[in-house]
């Protein structure tokens, strides 16, 4: 290892570890600060980076916490998981395992839960571009081949199960009203995507609907998706009018990608 390389290495750990190797890089002057002192100033300017960072990606969460747990969480996560990653926009993605493995974050698993969806809207937003599909070409398919139908969901599609009302509380927090209880009665499922408009969007699903597309995410054909919702449902029927009713939605929303597969036999 070179001189510059060992410098900025020590520079690295000084910032992200606290190591005090670097301060030996810094000249001692008469009438300045101490190289400590100086050391200090970049390592708070740092911290301090990636506090807002946080701030910005996790601002609902923040007000669910308030300002002392938030600053709690900050000092564990920072101590726990240093940046490693050359863009800030990955910093935060070991938050929502963070929360759910340190007191006293992890005796609420509603915090882990809103974490993930914020991490969620994130990658969604960022999520690579490609054309959606439309219903015109839904009239192309022949009859025969529809049970050999493979869709495929969007790039930015992502889909979440919550525990707890966590998107309710998150949707309370941002229209300034108070969150309701976190406790359910049964889990919540959601889909969360980049819309047509290229905002990011997300929408309640019933459990047929999430396991649909569950399937459609693991390569299943049109035929296997109809009776995994006709295992939650009176009959095959009603599974592929579930379907049938999801693919609308989907198209009007931007889920599905345009390119449909024919899947050989």
């Amino acid at each position: 290892m070179n001189a510059l390389e060992q410098l900025q290495l020590d520079f690295i750990n000084m910032l992200s570890q606290g190591n005090r190797e670097f301060e030996k890089h810094i000249a001692d002057q008469a009438g300045v600060l101490a190289p400590n002192q100086r050391a200090e100033i970049y390592q708070n300017a740092y911290r301090i980076r990636l506090t807002k960072v946080l701030e910005q990606d996790h601002e609902i969460l923040g007000l669910y916490l308030g300002d002392t747990l938030f600053d709690q969480m900050v000092q564990g996560y920072l101590a726990t998981f240093p940046s490693s990653a050359p863009s800030l926009r990955a910093f935060g993605d070991n938050l929502p395992k963070f929360l759910s493995e340190h007191p006293p974050f992890c005796d609420h698993g509603i915090l882990h839960e809103m974490a993930l969806f914020e991490r969620l809207l994130l990658s969604a937003f960022d999520a690579a571009d490609s054309d959606t599909l439309q219903f015109s070409q839904l009239q192309t398919i022949h009859q025969s081949n529809w049970p050999n139908i493979q869709f495929q969901l969007h790039e930015s599609v992502r889909l979440l199960t919550c525990q707890y009302a966590t998107i309710e509380s998150w949707q309370a927090l941002k229209s300034d009203q108070a969150p309701p209880s976190p406790d359910i009665q049964s889990p919540h499922y959601w889909v969360i995507a980049r819309e047509p408009d290229k905002r990011t969007g997300f929408y309640p699903l019933t459990r047929v609907h999430y396991q649909c597309l569950q399937s459609i995410q693991n390569g299943l054909p049109f035929g296997f998706v109809c009776e995994t919702a006709a295992q939650y449902t009176e009959s095959e029927e009603q599974g592929t009018l579930q379907v049938m009713e999801l693919l609308q939605q989907g198209i009007e929303l931007g889920w599905f990608k345009s390119d449909i597969k024919l899947q050989q036999i």
